[in-house]
């Protein structure tokens, strides 16, 4: 795995409480200018939506894994808060994870709900830090986090509304028709 000094040296920090410094599609053409064809191969592989089960790199089948197990606990939590027989709540092991997701489910306003799901995965993409940070498997996280950040910057409450009012009209025209 090649070492990226220059280029991992010169990227802002990321937090999901600021709006992201670089743009993922301008990061991306900066490290296709600095990485090597297999390193950014590999960069362009580690996107947020990327399919379960399908990665050959360590650090995206985490991610994969990571991804699925929260999507499992929060399905399970909505049932079982809906009264669906048959759902256990529990995958084992993190309880912290597990009541992290049992309080997103219980938030009653989604935007903080979504934004507390990205939270979940930007944490959990800073715990996979770990080693040298100039390396490609440091600029995949950095890659993933500026998707995490851009998703959550994307969220508007009068667009949400606008959108709301528009599905809600469109409903009701429907009903009374």
């Amino acid at each position: 795995m090649a070492e990226y000094y220059y280029f991992a040296a010169t990227l802002p920090m990321l937090s999901m409480d600021r709006e992201a410094p670089i743009t993922y599609s301008a990061f991306m053409e900066q490290a296709k200018a600095h990485l090597t064809r297999r390193d950014y191969s590999d960069l362009e592989k580690a996107v947020m939506a990327a399919a379960d089960g399908d990665a050959k790199l360590p650090l995206v089948r985490a991610w994969q894994a990571y991804a699925g197990r929260i999507r499992r606990l929060m399905n399970s939590y909505r049932a079982a808060r809906l009264g669906f027989p048959g759902y256990e709540a529990r995958e084992g092991g993190d309880r912290m994870l597990e009541e992290r997701i049992r309080r997103i489910v219980d938030e009653m306003d989604p935007l903080e709900a979504e934004k507390a799901v990205l939270s979940l995965y930007f944490d959990f993409l800073s715990s996979e830090e770990g080693g040298s940070p100039f390396s490609s498997r440091v600029l995949m996280i950095y890659a993933l986090k500026l998707q995490l950040i851009g998703r959550a910057s994307s969220f508007s409450q009068e667009k949400g509304s606008a959108e709301f009012d528009r599905l809600y009209r469109t409903i009701e025209a429907d009903i009374f028709r």
